[in-house]
């Protein structure tokens, strides 16, 4: 496992490989294709979400296998503000421009004010993107990679909150701990999101 709540510091391109993994995992995500109108701004955005605000304000863990990146995550700490500095938030909406068109800019941020409305009202970790390439799917990668944050969570008595885009994933969620608290309707032809909660073990 590299940077996952530990001080040694992240390989240089912790950040591309992070996102390259995430990239991967979320190419057929129907909430965000809806959203961005294509997965290709997929890897530039979790980039640059990765170098300005998780690793800055949270933290990433990546989980090799047998010298391939096979897991990721990127999760924001309690109390961390979402809001990105101006030019890297430039630079992501034109590369949803570039390769969406207009409508996806506006999906993507009337979504984001909606969903950033329906987090917990207490302090809790956020869990921004979890991803297992496709040939690694099924050897219990997702629970590995998840864990230093989920103990995280229960060694400071903090909830874990996120947004579930894929129905199948939902037994998953459970099995850590997670409960469906409502499903979000994005609307549009755009599928729903599960919003989930993890209360802490202690």
């Amino acid at each position: 496992m590299l940077a996952a709540m530990t001080n040694i510091p992240a390989p240089p391109d912790f950040s591309h490989r992070l996102a390259d993994v995430l990239a991967d995992g979320f190419a057929d995500d129907p909430v965000m294709n809806w959203t961005f109108g294509s997965p290709k701004p997929q890897k530039f955005i979790f980039q640059t979400l990765a170098d300005q605000l998780y690793l800055q304000k949270g933290r990433g863990a990546l989980l090799p296998v047998a010298g391939q990146d096979a897991a990721a995550c990127l999760w924001l700490h309690a109390g961390g503000n979402k809001q990105l500095p101006l030019v890297p938030t430039l630079k992501i909406a034109s590369s949803i421009l570039r390769h969406g068109g207009p409508g996806s800019v506006l999906r993507t941020l009337k979504l984001d004010a909606r969903l950033e409305k329906k987090h917990p009202n207490i302090p809790h970790v956020y869990l921004f993107a979890i991803a297992v390439r496709d040939g690694f799917q099924g050897k219990g990668l997702g629970g590995k990679v998840l864990a230093p944050m989920l103990q995280h969570c229960d060694e400071h008595g903090l909830p874990a909150y996120l947004e579930n885009s894929k129905a199948r994933n939902l037994p998953f969620y459970r099995k850590l701990g997670f409960e469906v608290l409502e499903q979000f309707e994005p609307g549009g032809s755009c599928s729903p999101l599960w919003l989930m909660l993890r209360p802490p073990n202690t």
